[in-house]
């Protein structure tokens, strides 16, 4: 079964009021989760624009919602001390009762920890750190004592409780280059992919499919997933309001539907995003995560999980 949840980029005006309605939306025309970005400001260098702090609003989601998975999407290995990561993300799965997922990346966006003066060592470095948190995350869950010497990262004698509701929480890994493969090929529950078309993505595939095979790791224990901005509508002007919603908050994205099928996003009427999704469904895709940009406007989640989603979930 073909999973659909919803994100929403949490750094780009998404107050508490936004949050709350949009997961009670989110829930209500269910949907199967709904993940935020972590992020201290704009990722369109807009200071001005509410940024929501990610670990506060994954606990208020925990309490707020009863069924949907909630997580981050992606957290940077930059950010956060793994040991503090583990604790604040094992807290939040107790609080919503097994229902934490955690995405987790190298980090990209060399603006935001220059503002706040946050090192930004080079890529091999940050795959490093993002190679140790993933390790950290599941040795302090399993509820015994660790010692860890990684590339960055030392622990001794460490244990860490409460454990997770199910003793671990799936873990995400989000990015495209080869070393992310292989770090995913290794750890992760799932394999997120974002922004691409169903060729980068099948190229994508098959270099994690070999990067499992170096490790004797069966290639179909991780689940892949997708993070694509969507439109959708039932006439053209429709359609053309939903792309000017999303380039409002993201203006780099196509100004035209022709232009967002040429760069692999999914749009039009249901039964065009229905053909699109069923290519990536049959290429192995299993989890599609929709990045909801018009914030005010919960028409496009209602018919796209009373058109859309039925069809994808049966696949």
């Amino acid at each position: 079964m073909v999973k659909v949840g919803i994100m929403l980029e949490s750094q780009e005006n998404l107050s508490w009021e936004r949050l709350f309605d949009l997961a009670n939306k989110v829930e209500e025309f269910g949907f199967e989760s709904l993940f935020l970005s972590d992020h201290l400001t704009s990722v369109k260098g807009n200071k001005q624009l509410e940024s929501m702090a990610l670990w506060p609003a994954l606990t208020a989601l925990s309490i707020h919602t009863t069924s949907i998975k909630i997580g981050s999407l992606v957290c940077s290995s930059t950010f956060r001390h793994p040991a503090q990561l583990a604790k604040m993300a094992a807290s939040v799965d107790q609080l919503s009762g097994g229902r934490l997922e955690i995405g987790l990346g190298a980090g990209w966006y060399k603006e935001e920890h220059d503002m706040f003066g946050i090192p930004f060592p080079s890529a091999h470095y940050r795959l490093e750190l993002l190679q140790d948190c993933v390790q950290i995350l599941k040795q302090l869950w399993s509820g015994k004592s660790i010692d860890f010497a990684g590339k960055h990262y030392q622990l001794v004698n460490a244990e860490m409780y409460p454990t997770p509701v199910d003793k671990s929480i799936p873990i995400i890994v989000g990015g495209m280059g080869n070393t992310t493969l292989k770090i995913a090929s290794m750890y992760a529950d799932e394999w997120n992919a974002y922004y691409i078309d169903v060729n980068t993505y099948m190229e994508k595939a098959r270099i994690l499919a070999d990067h499992c095979e170096d490790v004797k790791r069966n290639p179909d224990t991780i689940r892949h997933s997708l993070m694509t901005p969507y439109v959708i509508g039932q006439r053209d002007d429709d359609i053309q309001d939903h792309i000017d919603a999303n380039r409002a908050i993201f203006p780099s994205l196509p100004d035209n539907l022709s232009d967002w099928h040429a760069q692999g996003f999914v749009g039009g009427s249901p039964n065009q995003l229905i053909d699109q999704l069923s290519v990536f469904v049959e290429m192995g895709v299993n989890r599609f995560i929709f990045e909801h940009n018009d914030l005010d406007n919960v028409s496009h989640l209602e018919m796209l999980s009373q058109t859309v989603v039925p069809i994808i979930n049966s696949m």
